[in-house]
């Protein structure tokens, strides 16, 4: 696990993993039919993340291990699965990535499954990208913006019923950080943390986040969820 301070990456936040599987063709291919052409690596990054949104259909899954490459493949993929193809691709363009794992309470998820709600458990792992830009860490939900920036020209917060997090990244501020607070021009629906029960830091990849908290598709409620809901489309 790394602290929010670490200012440089590390190789291990650029090489391949089981799930950032970034020399197989599906992630390469992506990074070369999208080349730079002398925009900056954040311009590029957008650019990327546009195309994965336009690309690949959501759907519901709690197959967190699913490397990026066979996400690319189908074509669809929940919010976690899409979020490690963007990491992928970053990686295989030299672009550093990690991600910080929260603690997000289940009633998070409550909006998406009003009559199942018994499948979510009190606390859910997320694990939120981070990227090497300019010299320094972004996160994933001010990748269009700054927090300030979304926060002044969102018509609403993310409520989670109709886009998933993928999408509404480029438009809405998804502040799991309490990066609002104090922010003048915020909403209170626009703060997040009511729905953070823990930050348990930062980590060199989402596998490594995984084998250190496990993942709720290998639990008795996961494989149920998989059996009703996986792969439906999910907005």
């Amino acid at each position: 696990m790394e602290t929010q301070t670490q200012a440089e990456p590390r190789p291990a936040n650029l090489g391949p993993t089981s799930i950032l599987d970034t020399r197989q063709p599906e992630v390469l291919k992506l990074v070369h039919i999208l080349p730079k052409g002398g925009i900056s690596d954040h311009a590029w990054l957008q650019r990327v993340h546009t195309r994965l949104v336009n690309t690949l259909s959501p759907v519901y899954s709690l197959n967190e291990w699913q490397p990026a490459s066979v996400t690319l493949r189908k074509g669809r993929g929940s919010c976690s699965q899409r979020m490690a193809c963007l990491e992928a691709v970053a990686r295989a363009a030299g672009i550093a990535t990690r991600v910080q794992a929260f603690r997000v309470k289940g009633e998070f998820w409550f909006p998406r499954f009003r009559f199942a709600r018994w499948f979510m458990p009190k606390k859910v792992l997320l694990l939120w990208p981070q990227f090497f830009l300019d010299r320094a860490w972004l996160s994933f939900d001010e990748l269009y913006g700054s927090m300030e920036q979304l926060s002044a020209q969102a018509a609403h917060g993310f409520n989670n019923s109709v886009e998933s997090l993928f999408e509404a990244v480029q438009n809405t501020p998804i502040d799991f950080a309490g990066k609002t607070c104090g922010l003048a021009c915020v909403k209170p629906e626009h703060n997040l943390t009511r729905f953070v029960s823990a930050d348990e830091g930062t980590f060199d990849s989402r596998d490594e986040a995984l084998k250190r908290f496990g993942s709720l598709q290998f639990t008795v409620r996961g494989w149920a969820f998989e059996l009703l809901y996986g792969d439906r489309k999910s907005v």
